[in-house]
């Protein structure tokens, strides 16, 4: 058996603390050769850098996601919809999406083996490459045609995806544990405003930025993709240059996988109803949200009069817009009433009730009211991030110990992309064959089961992520010793 660590003593400076059983590490490493103290300022600044850098890397990520919507409004208009088809857009939707799971289940395990760091660098370059290769499209369909584009677009975002999905473990799991060092009473809330608020933010700038290359260029559709997408690359660029002075966290410096083995059995017998758990509910989720995330652009383009790109963008920046203040009284309700009440709040305020109201006045709303449609739209989407949207990341991250966190949240975050390539591929097939209500309806009945799910979910607000650090090492231990 490896040589066992224990833990530096705590700092005079902290305030008094029931004592606990030192945390013992077989096989974990500190490789800086430092005793790292809590108080130390150097590493409250490291910590406070690994946060900033999260908090970027999700505003980028979130921007990211909602190129698809301004690149449907841009090909449509462009190519034409009897060749850039609704399955085209799907594929080139779903390759962001898959090749998210792949970055997600990947880096995951990266991120717990090796490194949060370099995990965090590689996602990084990964999303500056593919973005990179977007830029090229239009010179592609000047030369190769516009098939060529088309797959040419699908590798691009299936690249920028797999850095995409690899942010999700490796930052929510480095943001955790560094708010936990110095900020423990708040890493709720501040999980979710580095996390759920800046990828929502993010969203709304690149509809911003699509809205002002519209009025600057005079409708210049292609002046407008190179605005977004050359926005998209400086983003992750800017990413790495904060990570450069961040820092993998106490926690797992003490506690990781870096010269043991994965004792998968073990991890899957002891957190197997807590993975079955975040990742159903991460799937529903995704499955309802991200399609229809996207598709607010195609209905919005499809009832705005005269189908005008520019009232279409200004319509879709709303819509961008009204989930913000969701996500911030999310992050004050997690401490507040808890990780899972806040999530069924949201579940039952906008998916179902919001959800059935749209869907049984859709007709009446569209046509007839457009300003008070899109305001219940938004406020579907508001109450979504204020829920599940704000909670399920943090629940899933607060549910594993540290060694096996990105692991574990990458698996549940991995089933929520693979729920959002489904939703995706069905959602557009419902609408077309039960008309475009039918798709309010479904999400109000996934509301209702994710509601469900929600209730039987680990409750992470009192959550000691140090002393369920100290019980995974005691049961590695004692397997070690059978």
């Amino acid at each position: 058996m490896a040589a066992v660590q224990t833990l530096p003593p705590r700092t005079a400076q902290e305030p008094p603390q029931v004592e606990k059983p030192a945390l013992t590490v077989t096989g974990a490493v500190d490789t800086s050769g430092k005793c790292f103290e809590n108080g130390s300022s150097g590493r409250k600044t490291g910590s406070i850098m690994t946060i900033v850098g999260s908090a970027i890397a999700n505003f980028s990520d979130g921007y990211q996601q909602n190129l698809a919507s301004s690149t449907n409004i841009i090909f449509n208009h462009i190519i034409g919809t009897h060749v850039y088809t609704s399955a085209i857009q799907t594929r080139i939707s779903n390759s962001l999406l898959v090749g998210s799971v792949i970055g997600i289940v990947l880096f995951g395990y990266l991120a717990d083996k090796f490194s949060r760091k370099g995990g965090m660098l590689a996602t990084s370059g990964l999303v500056v490459v593919g973005t990179l290769m977007s830029t090229l499209a239009f010179q592609v369909y000047s030369s190769q045609g516009v098939n060529a584009m088309l797959w040419f677009m699908t590798i691009a975002r299936g690249t920028a995806g797999i850095g995409v999905g690899g942010e999700y473990p490796t930052s929510a799991a480095a943001a955790l544990e560094g708010s936990q060092e110095h900020f423990d009473s708040r890493r709720g809330p501040i999980q979710v405003l580095i996390s759920t608020l800046q990828a929502t933010s993010g969203s709304a700038v690149c509809t911003f930025v699509y809205l002002m290359a519209l009025v600057g260029s005079g409708n210049d559709l292609k002046v407008a993709f190179h605005a977004i997408y050359s926005i998209a690359i400086f983003l992750p660029l800017f990413v790495v240059v904060i990570r450069w002075r961040m820092q993998d966290g106490m926690l797992f410096t003490r506690s990781n996988f870096k010269e043991r083995a994965i004792p998968w059995t073990l991890l899957l017998r002891q957190y197997f109803w807590r993975i079955i758990g975040t990742s159903a509910a991460f799937f529903l989720y995704d499955f309802v949200n991200f399609p229809n995330s996207i598709m607010s652009s195609v209905i919005i383009n499809s009832l705005v009069p005269g189908k005008n790109v520019r009232h279409v963008a200004l319509w879709q920046l709303y819509l961008a817009l009204m989930p913000i203040p969701g996500v911030v009284i999310g992050a004050w309700l997690v401490n507040k009433i808890g990780r899972r009440w806040t999530g069924i709040v949201g579940l039952m305020g906008g998916y179902v009730i919001i959800g059935f109201i749209i869907g049984g006045c859709y007709d009446k709303l569209t046509q007839d009211a457009l300003p008070a449609f899109v305001v219940l739209y938004g406020l579907l989407q508001a109450f979504g991030h204020l829920g599940p949207g704000a909670t399920i990341g943090l629940i899933s991250c607060e549910a594993f110990p540290t060694a096996a966190r990105g692991m574990g949240y990458g698996i549940a975050a991995g089933f929520g992309k693979a729920g959002a390539a489904i939703g995706t591929q069905v959602f557009t097939p419902i609408r077309a064959a039960a008309g475009p209500a039918s798709t309010f309806y479904v999400a109000g009945g996934v509301g209702i089961l994710t509601s469900a799910i929600y209730y039987f979910l680990p409750e992470g607000n009192k959550t000691d992520l140090e002393r369920a650090d100290e019980e995974f090492e005691r049961l590695l231990e004692r397997r070690s010793n059978d």
